[in-house]
């Protein structure tokens, strides 16, 4: 008799479900990594990441804030800026990462 193969059901990991719920919006990952340079304004962000509309990128900063990643800060007499926090530092390894996958899969 022929051995019979079992399958081990596959289960999809809530952790990165979890991860990817934040990181798995168009743009975010462009936008935590320019934040890694400096603190930035919104006009410099845009600037610097160009083909973002204004809305999506509002929109993004606002999902980056409320998920702890950045921070939106308002210190007089300049303009508000939005930094990093500890916690979105911490993925700076992990979109590096990335980086160098995409760079590897187009050489």
């Amino acid at each position: 008799m022929a051995a019979r193969t079992v399958h081990v059901p596959l289960r999809g990991d809530a952790d990165l479900a979890a991860a990817f719920e934040v990181l798995g919006q168009k743009w975010t990952g462009i936008i935590l990594h320019t934040l890694a340079t400096r603190p930035a304004r919104y006009g410099e962000l845009h600037t610097a990441i160009g083909s973002i509309s204004t809305k999506m990128l509002a929109d993004r900063l606002r999902e980056l804030i409320e998920a702890g990643l950045v921070t939106h800060d308002r210190l007089p007499p300049g303009p508000a800026t939005y930094t990093l926090t500890a916690d979105g530092r911490t993925l700076l390894p992990a979109l590096e990462h990335l980086r160098s996958w995409a760079r590897h899969r187009t050489t």
